[in-house]
């Protein structure tokens, strides 16, 4: 169980690093807000129907930012799992102790 509470706590140590990195990293696009950065760049609908290219550096940026999206919903799968073991062990822990009795 200690295993268990030490990996959830450093799952969401890195989880709130990588939101934050999130946050304070910008590709350029117009898009993008402190409120939107779990969004995929390709969320976004475009307002003009025309395409045009985009620059190289622009796309090499949005793909960054797009792996460390990603990289942070596997993060918070990983939360989920763990979570979902740790209140798994903790239920044991309660049922094992009910039925341990003093004997008389």
């Amino acid at each position: 169980m200690l295993g268990v509470t030490l990996l959830l706590i450093f799952l969401s140590i890195i989880c709130k690093f990588l939101a934050s990195y999130i946050k304070k990293i910008r590709t350029g696009d117009s898009n993008e807000s402190d409120i939107t950065y779990w969004m995929f760049s390709y969320d976004f609908k475009s307002k003009n129907k025309a395409w045009s290219p985009e620059d190289k550096n622009f796309l090499k940026r949005k793909r960054k930012r797009n792996a460390l999206v990603f990289a942070l919903y596997i993060n918070v799968f990983l939360i989920f799992l763990t979570f979902n073991s740790f209140i798994a062990h903790l239920l044991d822990v309660i049922v094992e102790f009910q039925k341990f009795s003093y004997p008389v």
